[in-house]
């Protein structure tokens, strides 16, 4: 993406963002902007906004499908997108403002790897201790399974990684046996 296309998303995000923050409103216009992501990646919006075959008018029909399940702030800033003929960026706007509520607030959305479910007690023990090694907020957790990790943990947030697998300290060993 060019340095231009940079400047009119953040022309969009920036103040959007600013807005959300002084109605106190971050978490719940987080929560919509997260289901709007979600979706637009399940469904390939991204490329389908990108498509110059695609008529404007179409683009803008789609855009306004969203207007129906989000709260009145993000249904005035979805009508502010397209009256300035922003469909095409709409995901881009998306994701920076997602990005920037993230920063802004300090508040992140965790992803944690495991090799099994941890249980809820087990989420709420690591909360904590995340919060204190990456300086950081949890604003939610998001777990993934991956079998390869044999047992422990991975976690993500905020572009730190904090890698407690057994994988990893089976890496070291071998690692320090050369």
């Amino acid at each position: 993406m060019d340095k231009k296309t940079l400047k009119v998303i953040e022309k969009y995000s920036m103040p959007f963002v600013q807005l959300v923050i002084e109605k106190g409103e971050e978490d719940s216009i987080f929560s919509d902007l997260s289901q709007i992501k979600q979706v637009a990646e399940e469904t390939g919006l991204p490329s389908f906004l990108a498509q110059v075959a695609v008529d404007e008018s179409d683009k803008e029909k789609t855009v306004r499908f969203f207007q129906d399940s989000v709260s009145p702030l993000v249904q005035n800033f979805i009508e502010v997108l397209l009256y300035n003929h922003r469909s095409k960026l709409f995901y881009d706007v998306i994701v920076d403002c997602l990005n920037r509520l993230e920063k802004e607030t300090n508040r992140f959305e965790v992803t944690i790897l495991s090799a099994h479910p941890l249980t809820g007690e087990q989420k709420e023990r690591l909360i904590p201790l995340i919060e204190k090694k990456m300086s950081l907020k949890v604003r939610s957790i998001k777990e993934k399974i991956d079998d390869s990790l044999i047992g422990g943990f991975v976690i993500f947030a905020n572009h730190k990684t904090i890698d407690v697998s057994i994988k990893q300290q089976l890496k070291v060993v071998k690692e320090n046996l050369k």
